[in-house]
């Protein structure tokens, strides 16, 4: 079942789609600049489940007469245009009723829905109050632990449920016969409780702007890993906007998304962390800037600067970006704006499977010598001579050979049953093009890092 939103000429946003499937059950981060549209795209989706979101929520000028949102879900589409007469997007198709319910989206304050239930929960209290006098309340266990683990600490043995007339509330009793009721609980306790909830809730598409606004570093950290188990779990998806690094890093390849305007349009991408870290947050306090595909080619560049250019003039950093097409970006964007540093203090370095791509010869770009680390390291490992082997239990779970995707895997299984030092493992898959290697750090690497060709008398740079 596939979700698609199209928005046009809401403000600050001219042109938007974002797709998703909702039978994926995983959590998914949307990041970007202030002003995007990040919010502009969490109201539009909540106006499919509630049809006066703009109305309530938007100030005047945000619409216009081009305004429309459009909505797919696998084959039934509804669209809201502007409606002059009363200065809000409408349909004249409604949305079902089940088909809105699949949908939730939490706004920050003062729209979200969390924040108007502190009056029902204020309106309940002597409804609530009666029912903790006869013991009419239970243990919510799920809950407790899903912010046992969240917070790391055991305090919240005591917290009970009780049940009324519009809702459920949690609480602790406190001495004199008093309680507290969750609406008293610290404001990050309050939203995971909700949130917990609504994962229960049974909708296939929870969207929360501005996810860790009230959550500790620590709490964030742990978040996305709870959510990936729930979401598989409650059959749902959590899609979310974030600021908070601490969260971000924790992201694995396909949760992550940059929504970025550019001209007429605004695009949503997925991105890996180090490429949103570098346009966000930048790394600023080095003299030159290395971006390469991932972790293996930062392994291999550094190796190569170690081995042929100990005496670097010039501080460095080796920057994991994610894929070929991702490293370009980044290059090109700094070339423009200048996030990192100068355009002359930033190089690409590509794997050698790059080497006959159009990549290859794009301007301060370059391909290591070696094909990648991984598939290297897959060639040395089939030999029949190569030592020492992964475990049979390991072998079994990696993908068969030619197989898309095996030497990666092979990589990652060996480096993880920790059989060989990282060092050595380099080492062994540098040793064949040991020439090659030399000749390009001679080429490129030293230039680059040093004030001259010759630089073997330059003292190292002090960090």
């Amino acid at each position: 079942m596939r979700f698609h939103v199209e928005l046009n000429e809401v403000r600050p946003v001219k042109a938007l789609t974002f797709t998703l499937d909702l039978d994926r059950n995983a959590p998914l981060c949307i990041v970007g600049r202030n002003g995007t549209g990040k919010t502009t795209l969490a109201k539009a989706i909540m106006n499919f489940a509630l049809a006066d979101t703009f109305r309530r929520t938007t100030s005047d000028g945000a619409l216009r007469d081009s305004s429309f949102v459009r909505y797919t879900l696998d084959s039934a589409t509804f669209e809201f245009t502007y409606d002059s007469a009363v200065g809000t997007l409408s349909t004249r198709q409604p949305v079902p009723e089940s088909l809105r319910s699949l949908i939730s989206v939490e706004l920050p304050i003062p729209h979200g829905q969390r924040f108007s239930y502190f009056h029902t929960l204020s309106e309940a209290d002597s409804e609530i109050r009666r029912a903790i006098i006869l013991d009419d309340y239970t243990r919510p266990g799920a809950l407790i632990g899903f912010l046992t683990r969240i917070y790391g600490e055991a305090r919240f043995e005591n917290l009970r449920e009780v049940t009324f007339s519009r809702g459920v509330c949690c609480f602790y009793h406190v001495e004199g016969g008093r309680y507290v009721r969750e609406d008293y609980f610290s404001s990050g306790e309050f939203f995971l409780v909700n949130l917990f909830r609504r994962l229960q809730s049974g909708h296939r598409l929870i969207l929360i702007d501005e996810i860790d606004i009230s959550l500790d570093a620590a709490a964030q950290a742990r978040l996305v890993d709870e959510l990936r188990t729930l979401c598989a779990e409650f059959s749902v998806n959590v899609v979310f906007t974030s600021h908070s690094l601490a969260l971000m890093q924790t992201l694995r390849e396909g949760e992550l998304l940059y929504l970025e305007a550019a001209g007429e349009k605004s695009i949503l991408e997925e991105r890996s962390f180090a490429y949103v870290k570098s346009l966000l947050f930048g790394f600023r306090g080095w003299d030159r800037y290395i971006l390469v595909e991932d972790e293996a080619a930062k392994l291999v560049i550094q190796h190569h600067i170690d081995r042929h250019c100990r005496s670097t003039y010039y501080s460095y950093l080796i920057i994991p970006v994610g894929g070929a097409g991702q490293v370009i970006s980044l290059l090109e964007r700094n070339r423009s704006h200048g996030f990192l540093a100068s355009a002359d203090a930033v190089i690409a370095i590509l794997d050698g499977d790059q080497a006959k791509s159009g990549n290859a010869n794009k301007p301060d770009t370059y391909c290591m010598p070696l094909w990648s680390l991984e598939s290297v390291f897959e060639t040395l490992y089939d030999q029949q001579t190569f030592t020492p082997r992964l475990p049979d239990g390991m072998s079994a779970s990696l993908p068969e050979k030619g197989k898309n995707g095996r030497s990666k895997a092979l990589f990652k299984a060996f480096r993880r049953a920790r059989l060989m030092p990282i060092s050595e493992i380099v080492e062994l898959a540098c040793a064949p093009q040991a020439r090659d290697i030399e000749a390009f750090a001679d080429r490129i690497l030293r230039p680059f890092l040093s004030s001259r060709p010759d630089a073997e008398d330059v003292a190292p740079a002090q960090r």
